[in-house]
């Protein structure tokens, strides 16, 4: 069976979305799939060759790099991986980022009232003199179920959200929220945390609500359905995952600028978490 789609890239810098940045096409056929990136709109500054990232839903693959000049790349390649679930990285210097996701049709959407709600339109055949047509749709909403969850966890966090009460209610904030929020050791010591979700960040300050945007976070959040919240010296916010040395750069460009694990030595392919400060 052949499949054809666009996945829309953009460029952030520090975790904030600046624009679109060109689009990544994919074209599947039983087992072979091809894909044509087409990178625009980079920083004047930014030339050499620089790694590409797939993730297929299981891990994350470095299959190739791409060359950036005055602003424009372009790759090309033919491979046998799996496109279920594609999601593309480029890491990029001065702490710029371009990133894409695989659209999903209305069909694969996993709410029922998704489905009634939001149309996606399915892309027409593209041949490669068109591709000037693609690059003025760089901007169309992508409405796969990742993105329509978060549209869904920003309302949440837009409104006003009390945190749940257990009992008594306490003077201390901390002490609420200990009481109000399953607990975890994620280090297997004495140091108390707690398991919850981007919607209730409203216990956080104001000025780290936005984080309820924040890509990275979002990854983790959708992949193991929790974040922590703990407090040491300062309160930290943590995001589960994988520790590898590129994931590592790519959370301190998202504002992470920790990782701890429950031995304390982070070693390739071990689970822990990726932290930054807060305040309550």
């Amino acid at each position: 069976m052949f499949q054809k789609e666009i996945i829309y890239v953009s460029l952030y810098k520090n975790g904030n979305r600046l624009g679109s940045a060109g689009f990544l096409k994919v074209e599947s056929r039983d087992t072979l799939c091809r894909f044509f990136l087409k990178l625009q709109n980079m920083p004047q500054t930014i030339n050499g060759r620089f790694p590409i990232r797939i993730y297929n839903g299981t891990d994350w693959k470095e299959i190739d790099g791409i060359t950036v000049r005055n602003g424009c790349g372009v790759w090309e390649e033919s491979t046998g991986l799996d496109t279920e679930q594609i999601r593309l990285q480029i890491l990029l210097p001065e702490g710029y980022l371009a990133e894409g996701q695989r659209r999903t049709v209305c069909g694969e959407m996993k709410a029922s009232h998704a489905m009634q709600t939001i149309r996606e339109p399915i892309p027409q055949p593209v041949t490669m003199h068109e591709e000037s047509k693609e690059e003025t749709e760089l901007d169309a909403q992508d409405m796969s179920p990742e993105t329509f969850e978060k549209r869904e966890l920003l309302t949440a966090a837009s409104e006003e959200i009390t945190m749940p009460q257990s009992g008594d209610v306490k003077e201390d904030k901390w002490e609420q929220i200990l009481s109000s929020y399953d607990q975890i050791h994620p280090y297997g010591d004495d140091r108390t945390y707690v398991k919850i979700e981007p919607k209730d960040f409203i216990i956080l300050q104001s000025k780290y609500q936005h984080l309820v945007n924040n890509s990275f976070l979002l990854h983790g959040f959708y992949n193991y359905r929790y974040v922590i919240l703990g407090k040491e010296d300062d309160y930290y916010l943590g995001v589960p995952g994988v520790f590898y040395k590129r994931e590592k750069m790519v959370a301190l460009m998202f504002g992470f600028e920790a990782f701890e694990c429950e031995d304390g030595v982070a070693e390739e392919g071990k689970f822990g978490y990726y932290l930054r400060k807060v305040e309550l």
